[in-house]
């Protein structure tokens, strides 16, 4: 019974929104109310200094992107698979900022509450800096924040120039960057990752030679990593989940590969995989960091 009455209520929460009419164009107040279904878009809304009215699972933004903090007190939209369009409605946003797929599956009743834009920054192809950079000045031309979007592109580059400059010519070697899924199986991000922004920038061989998807990964299995480079380090994004780490520990091919043989894996703080300036930022700081640590000195 309980299923039953919340279909029928998101039902009805859908037929309120088909008959309302189709939100025009309007000119954005200089203080925009906009409201973020993914977390891409709250992470460049607030790399632009704007902090959304509601996103979708503030909570797990704050663990998973971490940066920039999402600050309390921003309306909760529920599961980002399935944002309450209802609790979004009720807050009349003067633009709502969702991915092509949200867009694509929601957008005819989303535009009935506020016109809606989709951020599409992983999945745009190219070179993941440039479209990163693009789709920031896109939307910041939409909200009217070009000066904030020039500024964050402006620091994001500095700190790509810095990491080149401070990282250690003796650790330029080759790097996986991985998440582990089981002990049989890896996610390994590729050269259309914009990881591979910071790799190219520390002039870091990427040792995943293979293909990877649009958003810049692929999923493989782990005896895939034992052919690669002699002397490849590996690099963890994110925490490795305890399950994971659990059976690992018995696993005679993990064993076996030449990063963890040669006790080369390291583990980062997590990263947003589908974020923009932002996130090539803190993944340069991490690797920087990586980097100085295992410099030699003298």
């Amino acid at each position: 019974m309980r299923a039953r009455r919340a279909v029928v209520g998101l039902a009805a929460c859908f037929f309120v929104l088909a008959c309302l009419p189709a939100r025009a164009e309007k000119k954005m107040p200089a203080q925009p109310r906009v409201a973020a279904l993914d977390w891409s878009a709250v992470e460049l809304l607030l790399g632009l200094g704007i902090v959304p009215i509601a996103v979708t699972q503030p909570e797990n933004y704050n663990r998973t992107v971490v940066e920039p903090a999402l600050p309390e007190g921003v309306v909760d939209l529920g599961l980002v698979v399935e944002p309450n369009l209802e609790v979004l409605a009720s807050l009349k946003p003067d633009l709502i900022l969702a991915n092509p797929i949200q867009v694509a599956t929601q957008g005819s009743f989303l535009s009935r509450i506020a016109p809606t834009e989709a951020v599409s920054i992983a999945n745009a192809g190219g070179d993941p800096y440039e479209r990163a950079k693009a789709e920031t000045m896109r939307i910041a031309l939409r909200l009217g924040r070009v000066d904030e979007a020039k500024a964050l592109e402006a620091r994001t580059e500095a700190i790509l120039t810095d990491a080149a400059a401070s990282a250690c010519p003796a650790e330029r070697h080759p790097t996986y960057l991985v998440w582990i899924v089981d002990h049989r199986n890896i996610v390994v991000y590729g050269r259309t990752s914009l990881f591979q922004t910071v790799l190219d920038r520390l002039r870091i061989e990427n040792a995943w030679t293979g293909a990877s998807n649009a958003s810049g990964f692929t999923a493989v299995g782990i005896e895939q990593l034992a052919t690669g480079p002699a002397d490849a380090r590996m690099v963890h994004v994110g925490p490795i989940r305890s399950d994971a780490a659990k059976a690992l520990a018995g696993s005679r091919l993990w064993q076996t590969l030449p990063a963890v043989r040669e006790h080369h894996v390291d583990v980062v703080p997590p990263v947003w995989f589908y974020g923009g300036l932002p996130a090539i930022a803190r993944f340069a700081e991490l690797m920087t960091d990586l980097s100085k640590r295992d410099c030699p000195r003298g």
